[in-house]
């Protein structure tokens, strides 16, 4: 420093207040230029009190930018840097200890500085003045600047002094509390700030500037103390919102957001941390931190206030935040009961992070429910394909709340997540609808267990329990139900879809839902939907009988009128075609009973004599096959249901029937029946109505059937065709053999037949096992197979007296919950694949009873193709004339068929040469 500057500065500190005031214009711009010539780190921080002191008392806050903060705040943040920069040199000397004094000194320097800061808020707020923004352009910038460079400092201290902490704990504590006197300081003057008016550019940047440095600091005390986060984030909240009209495009929300979602994160991994540990019966285990507990959970809490804040103003501007939002719900509603993946927390627990956290995000999903972003990350078509289970769940539980708020909202928010094809240039996603089929498709454990949920409170009725299921149902129905009529082709779409589906609990919601859709409508639109249904199966028809649209189309038979009813029979009834009357017999109990007796003589009339051809035939062709199954199926679905529904049956109908599956049986090679997926499923189907006539079948028969099913049992059949055999047994009890030379043989036979049953590693057939020999030992004659079974598998007796006893059968020590984690999935394609190859699987080549005369079929196969070759020579020439005249509409694929015939027919050609 100068002689002349000491000399400046020493008269300057003998003034009073009145001659610092008179000569207050030329005195202080002269300090400044000293404070900015001089080099000495100690001469500056004397300045700058000589200024605090003397001066900055007479500048008014309206004039202290221009006049002072303008022109000194750079400068004074150039020296904190510079003080931090030289500790953090000190710090990295080979003797440490040594350097503590230099350390000292610089920490000094630091508090000064923040003293000096603080004194300036402080003068800002003084005065009676209004202030804005353009009174304190720089001070708030050197403020955040000092805020950010402090606390940093402190948090970093272990690192930055290692061995040298201990010694300097004191001086840190003091730099700590400092910074945070200048936060309380400059978070009251920003609360006495306001915007000009009108609004200036330099404004604006200056609040967007804040909020920015107020979340870095933020960022940092975190890891200091959780109630400096909280002030700071109050703060930030605050000014953000209440400017949004200004600043909302320039903030980075989406970063603060984001960063708020990774801290309630790991805050709540860690709260879980500290709950006492319970087993599922509710009896402590360990003991856990109540008052960490409640702390923790009150800081969570607030975390999410400002976080619903923020997404609920800004839903409408806010980018890239939506991926974390969307993981915290998915975390919250993972890791909370009653997610599987949740531990065990006791009741009180359990309420109060209801209560401070995860309720809050119904209000969270609802604020996105705006976001293109945010929909894209619920109904992704990669995203929804590429979840695990554990995240299923959840993020069933979103969509389910996405489906309960979404009728409160807007058409144009409702087809963003409906109909997804509105919006092609979107990233391809599934509609809300179809995202709950698939969803709920990888829940089969959440459904199974059942997973309980909690209704919604509804007015005047008291809060429930309800199955996962029933809260899927209900929440799609009330959706669909207040769903505009511009997106009913989709949701019926989805329906039909899905009542299609391989997968159960898909299958059953869409045939509930699609049955609540019948329930509120008209007559004319169930009966339409029920014509367009019958249609698809028959057209769709084959062996494989197990379609799903015939439980579909039996319920809602149910629900047509009387007279649609009465029409739909007559329609029906007088076709020829048995798939159309199996159709019928499946639908028997939906039908009103002035129908049933009439319906079921016509039915069983048809299927009699259908089934007396096939046994008697010579030659029996692939079609008579299918008929054959048709007949057999229509007569076991109305035998099955006879005794139950009040009908019956002619005993001259009963007779013929009996005799032509008697016939069946007697002739029967087991070889032609199990080479085919056909077959074997006539095999299935002979076998279940065997079961209703079994009272009626000689002994020659009986015995046909046990050695076949033997037979089967030992090659190892199919699970389904071996618990057809079940259902045989079963009706065994009834059964009373006539004394022949068989009668031994069918007794050693059947309890064979249980023996192999009961000792099946399959628990689903073990069960039905069980259940066939129990009612067998109760209704049969011939004790002596009960104890012959028990010699051959001594644990029998102990399994019967457990099932009679109601007893759980369990095979290994697992729980429910485990038993279904360990029960391998099983993948819809596969079965899809599967079930397609038997509707286009042909019988093979070896059936030397079923197609004995090869010449008989290669005639006629002959004769169809000569017949063809006329066809087509005399369509030939009409099809050239067609193809050059005006009013040719041929399509380009029947183009293309005409082509791929052509080649195929030049291929035979060529081979036959």
């Amino acid at each position: 420093m100068s002689q002349s500057q000491s000399s400046f500065l020493e008269t300057v500190v003998s003034w009073d207040g009145t001659q610092c005031q008179v000569n207050l214009d030329t005195a202080l711009p002269r300090l400044i230029r000293c404070f900015q010539e001089v080099n000495v780190v100690q001469e500056q921080i004397g300045i700058l009190k000589i200024i605090c002191h003397s001066f900055l008392p007479c500048v008014e806050a309206i004039q202290a930018e221009e006049k002072l903060f303008s022109k000194l705040i750079d400068e004074v943040c150039g020296v904190f840097d510079k003080a931090l920069d030289e500790i953090h040199q000190y710090t990295q000397n080979t003797d440490k200890k040594s350097s503590i004094p230099e350390i000292n000194t610089n920490l000094q320097v630091l508090l000064d500085l923040l003293e000096f800061m603080e004194t300036c808020l402080c003068h800002m707020q003084n005065g009676n003045v209004a202030l804005n923004w353009s009174h304190i352009h720089s001070l708030p910038r050197g403020t955040v600047h000092f805020l950010k460079g402090a606390y940093g400092h402190c948090m970093d201290s272990g690192d930055i002094y290692q061995d040298l902490l201990s010694s300097l704990s004191a001086p840190l504590s003091t730099l700590f509390k400092k910074t945070h006197s200048l936060q309380v300081a400059f978070l009251r003057l920003l609360d006495n700030i306001k915007l000009s008016d009108p609004v200036t550019e330099q404004d604006v940047l200056d609040l967007t500037q804040v909020c920015h440095g107020l979340f870095d600091v933020c960022q940092i005390v975190t890891s200091l103390d959780m109630k400096l986060m909280v002030t700071l984030w109050k703060a930030i909240s605050k000014h953000a919102i209440n400017n949004k009209v200004h600043v909302g495009q320039r903030l980075e929300v989406g970063e603060m957001i984001g960063h708020l979602c990774g801290e309630i994160q790991s805050g709540f991994l860690f709260l879980l941390q500290l709950i006492p540990g319970v087993d599922p019966e509710g009896v402590v285990l360990s003991q856990g931190d109540e008052k960490g507990f409640q702390k923790s959970l009150k800081i969570l809490g607030f975390q999410m206030k400002i976080l619903v804040m923020l997404v609920r103003e800004f839903s409408d501007i806010i980018h890239g935040c939506e991926e974390p939002v969307y993981g915290l719900l998915l975390t919250l509603m993972r890791i909370a009961s009653p997610s599987l993946s949740s531990q065990q927390i006791d009741e009180k627990h359990l309420k109060d992070i209801r209560q401070h956290l995860t309720n809050a995000t119904d209000v969270l999903i609802k604020a996105l429910l705006y976001n293109k972003t945010f929909t894209e990350s619920v109904t992704g078509t990669e995203k929804v394909s590429s979840l695990t289970d554990e995240d299923s769940f959840p993020h069933l539980q979103m969509v389910l709340k996405v489906l309960e708020i979404l009728p409160q909202l807007s058409d144009e928010v409702q087809d963003q997540w409906v109909d997804p094809r509105l919006y092609p240039e979107d990233e391809d996603r599934l509609s809300v609808i179809d995202v709950v089929f698939r969803t709920i498709s990888n829940c089969s454990k959440e459904l199974n267990l059942p997973i309980i949920l909690t209704d919604p409170v509804l007015t005047g009725k008291p809060e429930r329990d309800i199955t996962l299921y029933e809260g899927c149902c209900t929440r799609l129905c009330g959706f669909l139900g207040s769903l505009s009529a511009k997106h009913f082709l989709r949701a019926e779409g989805i329906l039909f879809e899905n009542v299609c589906s391989h997968d159960p609990w898909c299958r059953l919601l869409a045939e509930d839902v699609w049955c609540f859709i019948i329930r509120y409508g008209s007559a004319d639109l169930c009966r339409d939907h029920v014509t367009f249904l019958l249609e698809v199966i028959k057209q769709c028809w084959s062996f494989d009988h197990e379609s799903p649209l015939l439980s579909l189309v039996a319920r809602l038979i149910k629900c047509l009128s009387s007279d649609h009813q009465t029409e739909l029979i007559r329609k029906l009834s007088s076709e020829d075609d048995l798939s159309t009357l199996y159709i019928l017999s499946c639908c028997l109990p939906s039908l009103s009973d002035e129908n049933n007796q009439n319906l079921v003589d016509k039915v069983t009339e048809k299927c009699s004599k259908t089934l007396q051809e096939f046994s008697v035939a010579s030659e029996k062709t692939q079609q008579d096959c299918y008929r054959m199954l048709n007949a057999v199926s229509c007569l076991y679905e109305i035998l099955d249901k006879s005794d139950t529904m009040g009908y019956s049956v002619q005993s001259t109908v009963t007779e013929s029937i009996t005799d032509g599956v008697s016939q069946l049986w007697r002739n029967m090679f087991i070889s032609d029946w199990t080479d085919s997926s056909l077959f074997e499923l006539c095999l299935q189907r002979l076998v279940l109505l065997s079961s209703h006539l079994s009272s009626l079948l000689d002994n020659d028969v009986l015995l046909k059937i046990l050695s076949v099913s033997s037979s089967l049992l030992q090659q190892g059949c199919t699970n389904h065709l071996h618990l057809t055999i079940v259902c045989f047994l079963k009706s065994f009890g009834k059964i009373r053999p006539t004394a022949t030379p068989e009668q031994p043989q069918i007794l050693k036979k059947l309890s064979d037949l249980f023996v192999m049953t009961l000792t099946s590693p399959d628990l689903f057939i073990h069960h039905h096992g069980l259940s066939a020999f129990t009612q067998f030992a109760e209704n049969t004659i011939h004790e002596s197979v009960v104890p012959d079974c028990i010699d051959q598998q001594p644990q029998l007796q102990d399994f019967v007296v457990q099932f009679l006893s109601k007893m759980p059968y369990t095979c290994e020590e697992l729980s429910r919950l485990e038993f279904l984690r360990k029960e391998p999935y099983t993948n819809p394609t596969v079965n899809k694949e599967r079930n397609n190859s038997i509707k286009t699987e042909e019988p093979s080549c070896k059936r030397p009873r079923l197609m004995d005369n090869d010449s008989k079929i290669t005639t006629k196969l002959g004769t169809q193709v000569k017949e063809l070759v006329v066809v087509l020579q005399q369509t030939l020439s009409e099809l050239e004339n067609f193809k050059n005249t005006e009013d040719c509409n041929l399509s380009s694929n029947s183009w293309n068929n005409l082509e791929t015939i052509h080649c195929k027919i030049t291929e035979i050609l060529q081979e036959k040469g």
